[in-house]
């Protein structure tokens, strides 16, 4: 998953041709032209997946001469920022301005490689200034049909992440019981907050912990915490508490579950064998056993 982060790039890495992933654009662009093609490419690359803008190189992605570092009174980054932003809704994106070719090309004096690093979005699709739709194609940007945007939009509404909760037994132990914040769905839920009203009674030694702090639940990395004992499990948890979940997705959107929970009946009766007092009982009858085999 490409996210919006040029802090680690490496111009030696990049492919010496256009990909699905890389698109190219020459310094001999026009910066009008140049402007309209950073749109439409800040649209395909966002409905797609993600990719790498560059421009002030030439088709094998070697520097050409590059884009000036001003226009007029405006920094190239402003005029980015002002262009990319004309995208509805604005994808998350970052933009990094490359002064040294290592050897890959020339620059000139005021030149430079403008790379604009487009993330996947989980909230396209993504609408150019020109009202269309793009997405990639290849190595190419391409006007969207219709069922492809619509596909977009389904799965839009299938990447929000969505929490709940579910209760267990701790793998190690069956005499405790476990409180679940799992994912519904594919999309990754970032900054999660897990807080009850009021506080279960086997947590309250453990307030100053609350709210929970979780930095991401997925579908492959839930979140488990011991809750209650098995034994009184109700008692020990305690009478109408709320669970209160808050969480955002990838581009800052915020959520939230707000259940009352009940423990009992939440997991099924231990099976037989497990309790740690039939445990006992079965190594007394063993032994037993083996007393009266000896006195015979």
């Amino acid at each position: 998953m490409l996210t919006a982060d040029l802090n680690n790039f490496d111009y030696l890495s990049v492919p010496q041709e256009e990909t699905d992933e890389y698109e190219f654009k020459s310094s001999a662009v026009i910066l009008n032209e140049l402007g309209k093609k950073l749109a439409t490419a800040a649209s395909g690359f966002a409905n797609s997946g993600g990719g790498f803008f560059m421009a002030g190189v030439d088709p094998r992605g070697n520097a050409d001469g590059g884009i000036v570092q001003k226009i007029g009174q405006q920094d190239l980054r402003d005029w980015c920022d002002q262009i990319i932003h004309q995208v509805e809704p604005a994808p998350i994106y970052d933009v990094k301005l490359l002064t040294d070719p290592q050897g890959r090309g020339v620059l000139n004096a005021d030149g430079c490689i403008l790379v604009v690093l487009f993330a996947e979005s989980h909230s396209g699709p993504h609408m150019a200034p020109d009202k269309r739709y793009y997405i990639r194609a290849g190595a190419h940007t391409v006007s969207a049909r219709h069922f492809i945007v619509e596909a977009i939009w389904a799965k839009r509404h299938l990447a929000k992440p969505r929490l709940t909760y579910n209760f267990r037994f701790k793998p190690e132990t069956q005499q405790v019981i476990q409180l679940g914040i799992v994912a519904l769905t594919a999309a990754p839920a970032v900054d999660v907050q897990i807080s009850f009203s009021p506080l279960p009674n086997l947590l309250s030694q453990s307030a100053h912990l609350f709210p929970l702090k979780i930095p991401m639940i997925d579908i492959e990395n839930p979140f488990f915490f011991d809750a209650t004992t098995w034994a009184d499990a109700s008692k020990r948890f305690g009478a109408n508490v709320s669970l209160i979940v808050e969480y955002k997705d990838l581009s800052g959107n915020t959520y939230s579950l707000n259940e009352t929970l009940n423990v009992a009946g939440a997991v099924p009766p231990l099976m037989l064998g497990q309790h740690p007092f039939e445990r006992i009982a079965k190594a007394i009858e063993s032994i037993v056993t083996i007393l009266t085999t000896k006195k015979k």
